[in-house]
């Protein structure tokens, strides 16, 4: 069975592919960069260069890799408007147009990558964008599974590089609203495995599920534990949120991209937990993969092991 997946370069994306290609499937990668994906994958994959603003680009890559299946992972955290990258076109745009191709080809089913915290009346245009991206998809009449994960950890984690980078030279660490902020976070090979369980689990057909670890922790005791395991005696500094905010509005006009933004404070309007959005099935993990998700001290202690390995190898 084939399958097209987009964002295979990135933290997520290669746990998917490894993952695709364990269970048997042919894969082809939509990239941007053909050069970045042979160096993660050799020549274990097929890789397609495409412009996911222009739809007759993307409608040539399809055709040509005739995918049964489309897993979509493109996101970003942050925006950097000097390189164009804003959530209105990662998130929504490049969704639009992929889907828009998509309903006219013979694809079985598109697996999605959402976020915890995506709704229609999120004050975050990160979360606001997943959710017109969802919809997107949810009307196009495709067969789909959109999932919702929390906080992801694995090696790649980007609040990994970026307190390890900062802490080096300075340690305090500011701490939005105290740092009470809950977090589920979930294993990425738990969410490699929902991925490719999905797109043949008629389960979870025209499903929305959530992506969550067994355990719920606070921002605080997250960095406490980042800094425990590297040694590093770092003083956590409680400040407002409305600060945070005001701070990454200034932030952001002299940093892109900046190290925070104002819009990640937003996105924190609700706790990023499973089980508070009564439209999604909150136990993908279990559902979809049939086990227990893996605790978060043993995801965390593996993603840290590698990651500390990768910086200092």
């Amino acid at each position: 069975m084939k399958v097209a997946i987009t964002g295979a370069t990135g933290f997520v994306g290669r746990y998917v592919v490894k993952e695709l290609l364990s269970n048997g499937y042919e894969v082809t990668c939509l990239v941007r960069n053909k050069g970045k994906l042979s160096k993660i994958f050799k020549d274990s994959v097929e890789g397609m260069e495409v412009n996911f603003e222009d739809k007759n680009s993307l409608r040539q890559a399809l055709e040509k890799a005739n995918p049964d299946y489309l897993i979509h992972l493109i996101g970003i955290l942050v925006e950097n408007r000097k390189k164009g990258e804003t959530f209105l076109k990662v998130h929504y745009l490049y969704s639009k147009n992929i889907y828009e191709v998509s309903k006219d080809l013979n694809i079985k089913k598109v697996v999605h990558m959402s976020s915890l915290g995506t709704h229609k009346e999120a004050p975050s245009m990160y979360h606001r964008t997943k959710y017109m991206a969802e919809q997107e998809l949810i009307k196009s009449g495709l067969n789909y599974t959109i999932f919702r994960p929390s906080l992801i950890l694995g090696p790649q984690q980007k609040l990994f590089y970026d307190m390890w980078d900062i802490t080096k030279y300075v340690r305090i660490v500011a701490l939005p609203g105290g740092g009470d902020y809950l977090f589920q976070p979930v294993d990425v090979r738990d969410v490699a495995c929902a991925f490719v369980k999905a797109l043949s689990d008629r389960e979870t057909d025209k499903s929305i599920l959530e992506l969550c670890g067994p355990d719920r922790v606070s921002f605080k005791r997250l960095l406490k534990d980042i800094f425990n395991y590297w040694d590093r005696k770092v003083i956590l500094l409680p400040v407002p949120k409305s600060f945070m905010y005001l701070g990454g509005l200034v932030v952001e006009r002299l940093i892109q991209p900046p190290p925070f933004s104002s819009d990640q404070m937003l996105m924190m309007w609700k706790d990023n937990i499973c089980g508070l959005d009564a439209e999604a099935i909150s136990d993908g993990v279990k559902k979809v993969c049939q086990k227990e998700p893996i605790p978060y001290q043993e995801a965390l202690k593996w993603s840290l092991d590698e990651f500390t390995n990768n910086v200092k190898g």
